[in-house]
């Protein structure tokens, strides 16, 4: 059993990624978006990544999702998070930072969204939810991220911590 209590390298973490958070089939239809209602936004979310149909995700479509995750549903987090996650380990991503960074905002929601932000985490188990905090524990000790936003990071472990299972 992994203990996210503590901060890992990025080889612990990234070996707990891949044990965790398998590559699962892409959502069919109206499951991939969080609102059913012709919400605008999920549309076109779900009509951009209608070209992706495996499992993984090419760092094209992480580097496009990191803004559009509050358009996915539990089943859509489910699908992208593997693929996001390992992304965001990757010397592509420590160039551009952006798609960590709004991870990092999606994992500590406002009070306005944390029951939107509950729906969208509803399918991962507490294993999971540990494997997300020991990722906001690793962006806690890199360097970039503990000057720039330490209070978001923070903020995301809270809540994670009080959902966990």
């Amino acid at each position: 059993m992994p203990v996210f209590e503590k901060s890992m390298n990025t080889n612990e973490l990234r070996n707990e990624i891949e044990r965790l958070f398998p590559f699962v089939p892409k959502p069919e239809g109206s499951s991939l978006p969080f609102h059913k209602d012709e919400c605008f936004e999920c549309e076109h979310v779900r009509m951009y990544l209608a070209e992706y149909e495996g499992s993984e995700l090419p760092p094209k479509a992480i580097r496009w999702i990191y803004q559009e995750m509050s358009c996915l549903s539990a089943d859509g987090w489910r699908w992208v998070l593997p693929s996001y996650l390992r992304y965001c380990l990757t010397q592509e991503a420590s160039s551009s930072d952006i798609e960590t960074e709004f991870l990092i905002y999606n994992l500590g929601p406002s009070e306005r969204f944390k029951d939107e932000t509950l729906n969208r985490l509803s399918m991962f188990n507490s294993d999971q939810i540990k494997c997300l905090i020991g990722f906001l524990l690793w962006c806690k000790n890199q360097e970039h991220w503990a000057i720039y936003c330490p209070e978001d990071i923070d903020r995301a472990i809270d809540f994670l911590g009080q959902i966990r299972i």
